[in-house]
């Protein structure tokens, strides 16, 4: 079940509206809307261990030229 994107409320199905509703806030979402933001923090995430890989190359690459 998704969950919402601004409070992380459980998403429920609407037939009538073809949206999806959150039962804490009600805040409405489309499945594209949900499709878009899981693609974004997907890729949020790769980036983030991306920089993360990149410093730990820099560090021990600036280490092993101090020696």
């Amino acid at each position: 079940m998704p969950s919402c994107i601004e409070c992380g409320g459980a998403l429920f199905y609407d037939r009538e509206l073809k949206h999806y509703t959150c039962s804490s806030c009600g805040a409405t979402y489309t499945s594209q809307d949900l499709l878009i933001e899981r693609e974004k923090r997907f890729n949020a995430k790769f980036e983030e261990e991306r920089k993360k890989r990149r410093r730990e190359e820099y560090l021990e690459w600036w280490l092993s030229s101090k020696q």
